[in-house]
């Protein structure tokens, strides 16, 4: 009974779950974060900034982030996805194009990409997450998987792509080229293929009609705050996110580093992608059938182990390409887990704020990641202490995370 509510939710949900993947995939949480690595080296040699100075943006790209998303959850629980999410994509692709004429000044730099994260606000998950929350039930596990594996599309292709347009045009192409796309080809699709309100939002198991936010189950905003659940997801999450940032932010300098060349420091940064595409998707089967706290202890476990490992001498490609697989698995589970741990815990009722605050803890820990990865490079010469900081915050992840108890119930 629960496969056919779930392939009934898939039939009449799937262009909208379309849409959701192709804003995740090209939004802040996409191309954005994941060609970001590909521009350090390129804008080190053109203006003379370091890499920790050039990775600090990231930072303030996050930080904006942190700040829109509980208005961005506010505004979407009372208007809805498809406004918000089409009209924040627009801004986003001039934002890109505006980067071409960066000055070389550092600060111009910084404030690009603060700028850039604030008008882009609305194409983070906390807008796709709340759209395919109310039409999936029974399958909202999968289909969370499938929505947001749109970024992990990005990381297998984005990478390669740009870092092919800078090596042949330049750095200025390379943001150009991200812009028109999203302008050309993501923004259409999604204003073709997005359902913003779904003809039967979820009440209980058998889809009751409605579609005030008022009537639907769950927690307020202010009730959430003073459940223990919120806190562990939130702590768990914030180091999580800062390690994940910190290390796909410096992947590729830190292969390199390693010994491989730029081309091959890359591909592995497309692997990582694989494993964030496939993952999402596993993971979110995984999420239908198992409890969320006992997924998220394996994956957080096993990601601590690959960070350790990635601090041993003459690790082989291979050894640095199953290290890379493991963090693109906790990258796969850690913004699907905070959105199916919040809509299982706290319910839809004030879901876009709620799963809005618990963003700004994690875009708090994102921001302070590259923050930190970047000093202690410039400090240290090394990614080493990065990597013995990212093994203990991942195991710590995996112990709070994996001691929140079963979900709630709510009554309509």
């Amino acid at each position: 009974m629960s496969s056919h509510f779930a392939a009934q939710e898939f039939a009449r949900g799937w262009r909208t779950l379309v849409a959701a993947s192709i804003g995740n995939g090209t939004g802040l949480s996409g191309l954005a974060f994941y060609t970001f690595g590909v521009f350090v080296l390129p804008l080190t040699t053109a203006f003379g900034w370091s890499r920790g100075e050039v990775s600090i943006a990231a930072s303030f790209l996050i930080v904006g982030t942190a700040i829109t998303a509980p208005v961005i959850g506010t505004i979407i629980d009372r208007f809805g996805a498809r406004r918000v999410g089409i009209s924040s994509m627009l801004a986003l692709a001039a934002g890109y194009a505006a980067l071409t004429q960066l000055d070389g000044r550092i600060a111009t730099f910084y404030a690009s990409w603060l700028l850039l994260s604030l008008i882009g606000g609305g194409t983070t998950p906390v807008v796709w997450t709340r759209t395919v929350n109310l039409w999936f039930d029974r399958g909202r596990g999968l289909a969370l998987g499938l929505a947001l594996a749109g970024s992990g599309v990005a990381g297998v292709f984005a990478p390669l792509a740009t870092t092919h347009i800078i090596g042949n045009y330049g750095w200025q192409a390379g943001y150009l080229a991200i812009g028109a796309f999203i302008a050309l080809l993501a923004v259409p699709l999604i204003a073709l293929l997005l359902e913003d309100k779904p003809p039967l939002a979820l009440a209980d198991a058998t889809m009751a009609e409605t579609s005030a936010p008022a009537e639907l189950p769950g927690l307020t905003l202010r009730a959430s705050l003073v459940t223990v659940e919120f806190w562990k997801i939130a702590a768990g999450f914030f180091l999580v996110s800062a390690v994940v940032a910190a290390l796909i932010i410096n992947l590729i300098p830190l292969l390199v580093d390693r010994g491989l060349d730029r081309t091959q420091a890359a591909q592995i940064a497309g692997a990582m992608g694989i494993a964030v595409l496939v993952g999402r998707v596993g993971i979110g089967f995984l999420l239908d059938r198992f409890s969320g706290p006992s997924v998220a202890r394996a994956l957080l476990a096993l990601c601590a182990v690959g960070c350790f490992t990635l601090t041993l001498p003459d690790l082989s490609p291979l050894a640095m390409i199953a290290c890379t697989l493991s963090l693109g698995l906790a990258a796969a589970a850690e913004v699907d887990l905070v959105a199916f741990l919040t809509s299982r815990f706290f319910g839809m009722r004030a879901y876009g704020k709620i799963y809005g605050w618990q963003l700004t803890v994690f875009y708090v820990g994102a921001a302070l990641g590259p923050l930190g990865a970047g000093l202690a490079f410039d400090h240290f010469q090394s990614y080493v202490p990065t990597l013995y900081f990212a093994a203990a915050s991942m195991a710590f992840g995996a112990l709070v995370t994996g001691s929140l108890g079963k979900p709630r119930t709510f009554e309509t």
